[in-house]
């Protein structure tokens, strides 16, 4: 039997966040205290301090005398958050390139070998590719070495992981890990600064509608 230490919040937090990344949970939807507790036979104690978390993480807000809600994201939010993005990835994967340990870069480069064999394999598997291109930028976030860093990207991250899952659903990934090859391949060499042009130039620009810009 696999036994897990993972708190009651702690769960509460990734069975929330889960359903509004995958957009279960809408944009703008008021969260209930009461019938949250309910649903996940918790304490309204424990839900509170699950909602509080979501909203360090920038995909919930609490509203003054009228309780919480999913955060909305309107065309002015996802210019800031896509090039507050920019700013961060770009100078994360400098860093990572710098100082990231042996042990960092080799799980990096597994890490990436195993997103190149599902885009081989599963291209097909939409969810899965896009869950890992998620999670390939958060690990060189993760190994940078900043804890501030990571805790600021959270606050970006989220609600662009939420805002594109509702809005673009028509994806092509089958060329998503490649696109990626360079990146990986300047920060497991220690190139700073290919590591950061690469990483600005991965991400794709979105237009002041909200619109994926047609140049990549």
């Amino acid at each position: 039997m696999k036994i897990t230490k993972e708190s009651l919040e702690s769960q509460a937090i990734r069975y929330l966040r889960t359903h509004i990344l995958e957009g279960h949970i809408k944009l703008g939807e008021k969260l209930v205290e009461s019938a949250l507790a309910k649903q996940l036979e918790l304490s309204r104690s424990t839900v509170r301090m699950a909602l509080n978390s979501l909203v360090n993480e920038g995909l919930v807000i609490q509203k003054p005398y009228s309780g919480w809600q999913v955060v909305e994201i309107n065309e002015q939010d996802l210019w800031e958050l896509y090039h507050l993005r920019v700013a961060l990835e770009g100078e994360a994967a400098a860093m990572a390139a710098k100082w990231a340990s042996k042990t960092d870069k080799t799980r990096l480069a597994d890490f990436f070998q195993e997103y190149q064999l599902l885009c081989l394999q599963h291209s097909d598997d939409t969810r899965r590719i896009s869950e890992m291109d998620w999670q390939l930028h958060q690990l060189i976030i993760e190994i940078c070495g900043s804890v501030r860093m990571q805790s600021q990207y959270k606050q970006i991250l989220y609600p662009l992981q939420a805002y594109i899952a509702l809005t673009h659903q028509d994806y092509d990934l089958s060329d998503s890990a490649s696109s990626h090859q360079a990146l990986v391949q300047a920060i497991c060499s220690g190139d700073a600064e290919t590591a950061f042009e690469q990483a600005r130039a991965n991400i794709t620009p979105m237009t002041r509608g909200g619109e994926l810009s047609e140049s990549n």
